[in-house]
């Protein structure tokens, strides 16, 4: 019997040593990252999916059936699937381990090609933690201080241009007790463009967006345009037959929100960067139309609610619902977004961004006497291209000081939609008096001649 449970306790070992198990943590550069996809460990060797390698080493990689092509700077790197032979450079190595397709997910072997490219790598057992350091440089500058220096310069011109190209795609269910669920696919494709000025704050923003919700009230497309300004007075917005309004954010002080933008001096930038937990690397340089630009990627992850910058803006932000925790969705939230930003290198003016992203949360809704406890689950996806021009210049913004306060105008639709019943009180009218005399108590008139 002994024998026996030694023979299953040994089985069992052997299959969980070579069955892929999933790295608790991955941390970039000190700073703790989440991908879609975990890496697995299998035989004691990591392998992570493409989109890892490319948000680290900000490299290109490009995947053609069974080919996989690693290029870094002046560094390429070529493997095939089921092979563990790799060329650096056209030089042939053995990797320790082949690259792997595992639920139609391509791995690729992480400490070989982060090796390869001069990054180390190492692994804490005790926190199941897979650590890479790598630091490239430009003209002497790490990405932070190139990001940094970028953000000092836009700074000093003062304004810019902004014109951007979103889609979001949002799956949401809503759960209440005792009813059925309830759930909405939406798409959303948005057309931008927008003015930015630091000192004093202020940003006019023109939107035109598509709509597309079928399982809505309303499922055909629909296309809404509308206009927003921030200035020192507050929010305004305008939408086709409403005129501007004032929106009411008791609390909100725009003023310091804009100053704890990165928008500011290289050391502050430097510091809100690692606060936010913001891992940033150099991609492969690139050229566009004659201008020569570094690449900074940047990867966020649901640490960023965590940050003391970002509980710094949120103390900025008045609590629109008392009886939901937005500190608790945040912290709950799971964010995976992916940026990358263009920077001249002769103005070091960021010229163009490229974001793509997930963002997951669950909010809680208490019960109240007129409805049960709710929940909702959210997923967005979402990606954007943005160029930014016109550093320094001048522009124009609508006039706004004969804006109607928002919450009047609810007031007054929802008045429109629901009038309320006349309170006018109406005299009652007295009966006609008849005449005290009937017509046979009047007098008799004499004959006339």
């Amino acid at each position: 019997m002994k024998g026996k449970v030694t023979i299953l306790l040994t089985l069992i070992m052997v299959l969980l040593m070579a069955t892929p198990t999933l790295a608790a943590n991955l941390e970039f550069n000190g700073k703790p990252y989440q991908p879609k996809q975990a890496p697995s460990i299998e035989s004691g060797v990591t392998r992570v999916t493409p989109d890892v390698i490319m948000n680290f080493l900000g490299c290109d990689v490009a995947v053609e059936g069974d080919s996989i092509t690693i290029t870094e700077n002046d560094k390429t790197i070529q493997m095939t699937v089921g092979s563990t032979a790799a060329v650096v450079n056209g030089e042939t190595l053995t990797m320790p381990l082949a690259p792997d397709v595992m639920e139609g997910k391509t791995y690729i072997p992480l400490r070989f090609v982060f090796e390869a490219v001069g990054a180390s790598v190492s692994w804490d057992g005790d926190t199941s933690t897979i650590s890479v350091a790598y630091n490239e440089t430009r003209d002497g500058m790490t990405a932070e201080e190139v990001m940094a220096k970028s953000s000092a310069m836009i700074t000093q011109a003062g304004r810019y241009k902004m014109t951007a190209d979103m889609q979001i795609d949002m799956d949401m269910t809503a759960k209440a007790t005792g009813e059925e669920d309830q759930t909405m696919k939406m798409n959303m494709d948005s057309d931008v463009e927008a003015w930015l000025q630091i000192e004093p704050m202020l940003m006019y923003m023109k939107q035109t967006s598509v709509v597309n919700a079928p399982e809505s009230p309303a499922p055909e497309p629909q296309t809404i345009r509308m206009e927003m300004l921030f200035n020192e007075d507050g929010v305004f917005m305008n939408m086709p037959e409403t005129g501007w309004l004032k929106m009411n954010l008791e609390g909100l002080n725009l003023e310091e929100l804009m100053k704890q933008s990165m928008t500011q001096d290289p050391v502050a930038a430097m510091k809100q960067i690692k606060e936010m937990g913001i891992a940033l690397t150099f991609a492969n340089d690139q050229q566009k139309d004659g201008k020569e630009y570094w690449v900074l990627n940047g990867v966020m992850g649901g640490d960023i609610f965590k940050s003391d910058y970002f509980k710094g803006i949120m103390q900025q932000i008045p609590s629109m619902d008392q009886d939901v925790d937005m500190q608790k969705i945040l912290e709950g939230m799971e964010l995976d977004f992916v940026y990358s930003v263009w920077i001249d290198k002769a103005t070091f003016y960021n010229d163009y961004m490229d974001l793509a992203g997930n963002i997951k949360f669950n909010m809680d809704i208490p019960a109240t006497a007129q409805s049960p406890a709710a929940a909702i689950d959210m997923a967005m996806a979402m990606q954007g291209t943005y160029t930014m021009s016109d550093y320094g210049l001048a522009f124009t913004v609508p006039e706004v000081k004969d804006a109607r306060d928002y919450e009047d105008f609810l007031a007054e639709q929802m008045q429109q939609l629901n009038p309320a019943p006349s309170t006018e009180l109406v005299p009652e009218q007295e009966p006609e008096q008849e005449s005290e005399q009937t017509p046979e108590q009047l007098p008799e008139q004499e004959p006339q001649d």
